[in-house]
């Protein structure tokens, strides 16, 4: 935990930075190199690569400019392996793809502190979400980028990826991860395990559960994206009763429920804030603060967490 403060003290520093930089140093191109100086690395990449650091201490992150490519080459070593990848403006790709970018998204992206309201969504909001919830929209969008976890996660080939998959227990139920999310698991558990004692909701919520998955192979629903259960590093769990209750945005919309981005919060299954708190504190991400809602999802993400301050909203 010492060393997570300690990096996100750094990105703290460099979002200062990266909020005064562009001012000082002359106009930019889109790219958001320097007009003038294409060699000086850009703010908001300084910003990245200080969170992925305090994300992952495990690897070592190198980067030089490329001037053949004028791209930023993102070099990242575990032991013995090595990949290259290009920032890409924050999608950090293989050089083989570099020509197809749009077709992904960055991989630090804008997740809220808490859920978005519904009853605060203008006609245009509105609009905007059921668009990107649309099978044409999820088809055709940009997908997330999983280049950068390969060398953290050895994920190449699915063989590779199941020789790391491991079965442990959490909240009394046996589930399969990757073997370097076990220990914040734990961590996460004892938490929750202490603050049951004393406090009802948590208490409540674990004997609510029914079920809990975690690693398996294959796409996000409606999209060419590989899920973060294909490399181990989510669980969904599921409340007893589930199939009765509005847990994730895709079932809703699926039973006819066109305006599935306008049930309230509270009419949605959650677990309680201090559950989400304590994965959060962890490195996981909560799906029920995604636009597109998975209210039973957790994934191992630190560096969204830590990077939260260095996101835009779209």
């Amino acid at each position: 935990m010492l060393s997570a403060l300690v990096g996100l003290l750094i990105v703290v520093v460099l979002v200062l930075v990266f909020a005064v930089l562009p001012g000082l140093s002359g106009e930019h191109n889109r790219s958001g190199f320097l007009a003038q100086d294409t060699n000086r690395m850009p703010p908001r990449l300084h910003a990245e690569i200080a969170v992925l650091k305090a994300a992952y201490p495990s690897i070592t992150i190198a980067s030089t400019f490329d001037s053949q490519i004028g791209d930023w080459k993102i070099t990242l070593t575990k032991g013995d392996s090595t990949k290259d990848l290009y920032w890409a403006e924050g999608r950090y790709l293989p050089k083989e793809l570099l020509g197809s970018k749009d077709n992904y998204r960055t991989l630090i992206f804008y997740i809220p502190k808490k859920p978005e309201d519904p009853a605060t969504f203008t006609k245009d909001q509105i609009e905007k979400i059921r668009e990107f919830g649309s099978s044409e929209s999820r088809e055709s969008g940009p997908i997330s980028p999983t280049y950068f976890f390969e060398i953290i996660y050895d994920t190449s080939s699915r063989e590779d990826l199941e020789a790391h998959i491991v079965k442990t227990k959490f909240l009394g139920r046996q589930v399969n991860v990757h073997e370097l999310i076990v220990e914040p698991l734990n961590r996460v558990e004892r938490q929750i395990f202490a603050a049951s004692q004393t406090d009802r909701e948590a208490h409540e919520f674990i004997q609510s559960i029914s079920s809990i998955d975690g690693y398996s192979w294959r796409q996000i629903r409606d999209t060419s994206g590989m899920s973060f259960h294909s490399m181990g590093l989510a669980i969904d769990i599921l409340p007893r009763g589930w199939q009765n209750k509005v847990v994730y945005w895709n079932w809703e919309k699926n039973k006819g429920k066109d305006d599935w981005m306008l049930i309230p919060l509270e009419g949605r299954w959650a677990p309680p804030d201090l559950v989400v708190d304590m994965f959060e504190k962890e490195g996981f991400v909560w799906g029920g603060k995604w636009t597109v809602w998975d209210n039973m999802h957790f994934e191992y993400r630190p560096e969204m967490i830590l990077g939260r301050e260095i996101s835009v909203k779209d």
